[in-house]
């Protein structure tokens, strides 16, 4: 079965920066992986805002993303993936093309609980 990684992004390509918030970021990406490790955009979505915070986490799961890297994330994104079984990491300065590679090379922190990055958060 392929993973499918969701990111918050600056930008919609794998050398876009992560951003540094879930849900301030300017765009969702998900970055398929298959068993030989082969990185494709699986989806770019642009963050036009959101009505609440659960609607992101929503879009996420029907995209069948089956681990998050981001940034920093509130209370209730974070426990939304939790129970939604999505798998958290925190991801580091950089491209989304080098926090999976964190990822893939168990380099990655798995996220235990919600952590804004900045911003009055």
């Amino acid at each position: 079965m392929n993973k499918v990684i969701g990111i918050p992004s600056d930008g919609p390509e794998l050398l876009d920066p992560i951003s540094e918030h879930f849900g301030h970021c300017n765009y969702f990406v998900g970055v398929e992986i298959d068993q030989s490790e082969n990185l494709k955009i699986a989806f770019s979505l642009r963050n036009n805002g959101h009505t609440g915070c659960m609607e992101p986490v929503n879009d996420m799961r029907d995209r069948r993303v089956t681990h998050m890297i981001v940034g920093g994330i509130g209370g209730r994104p974070f426990t939304g993936f939790t129970q939604y079984g999505i798998k958290l990491y925190k991801g580091v300065t950089g491209t989304l093309n080098d926090n999976v590679q964190l990822l893939l090379q168990g380099k990655l922190q798995p996220l235990n609980e919600a952590a804004c990055a900045g911003g009055g958060h």
